[in-house]
């Protein structure tokens, strides 16, 4: 059984990408900032059962650079999202679809933090002039980004 986070990113995801064609661009709404509070939960959950060091990280937002249908029911993401525990920053990539039949998420392919000299990067959170220059300078990068944090599960669906 999926869990409450799980379920409230499937049924967001699904909301949002409803009457969109693939590759269309995904703007704000309050459908999104529910996809995204969802997912404030839930990739946590999927971190830590795979990596332990996750049971002390929560996730407080996230900076979107790119958010658009991917696929039926699938979005993709690249941006940045914010460790509540020092409010830095780090990047993200990450392939969420949810179920055709259910409350629940198919396929997931996340991948979260730069690997830096020591360990992941966490940028401090940045003035409000810094953001766009922060997430520019993430704008076509999530391809070759070494990746602390990799985690896959489930089967896409066409």
């Amino acid at each position: 059984m999926a869990s409450k986070p799980e379920q409230s990113v499937s049924r967001s995801l699904r909301m949002v990408v409803a009457d969109l064609p693939n590759g269309a661009g995904i703007s704000a709404s309050e459908q999104v900032q529910d996809f995204f509070d969802g997912l404030r939960y839930f990739l946590p959950e999927v971190l830590v059962s795979i990596y332990p060091e996750w049971i002390h990280e929560e996730l407080d937002g996230f900076l979107p650079v790119v958010v658009r249908k991917s696929g039926e029911g699938e979005i993709e993401f690249v941006g940045f999202c914010i460790l509540i525990a020092d409010q830095a920053v780090t990047p993200i990539h990450l392939h969420i679809q949810a179920s055709n039949c259910g409350d629940e998420v198919s396929w997931l392919e996340c991948r979260i933090g730069e690997k830096g000299e020591h360990g992941m990067v966490r940028t401090p959170w940045p003035s409000t002039d810094a953001v766009g220059k922060l997430l520019h300078a993430l704008e076509g990068r999530a391809s070759t980004i070494e990746w602390v944090y990799k985690v896959t599960f489930g089967q896409r669906q066409p």
